[in-house]
């Protein structure tokens, strides 16, 4: 049978809520960081789309 009492349970009960707040934390700055990757590599990827696109045309104009 289960011996502890109502104390002992609050207690880790705010043990564990203080565990989620760091962990909450640690998450939520790791995804604003992976967030500010993803925007980079968007920029990149349309960089590299209107490049590509304005070579081809120029391509396409030349030989015209």
């Amino acid at each position: 049978m289960d011996t502890r009492t109502i104390h002992d349970v609050a207690a880790e009960m705010e043990a564990h809520e203080r565990e989620c707040a760091v962990y909450r934390d640690m998450t939520k700055m790791q995804l604003e960081k992976l967030e500010g990757r993803i925007k980079r590599l968007e920029m990149l990827i349309m960089a590299s789309t209107i490049s590509t696109a304005s070579l081809i045309l120029v391509i396409v104009m030349k030989t015209i």
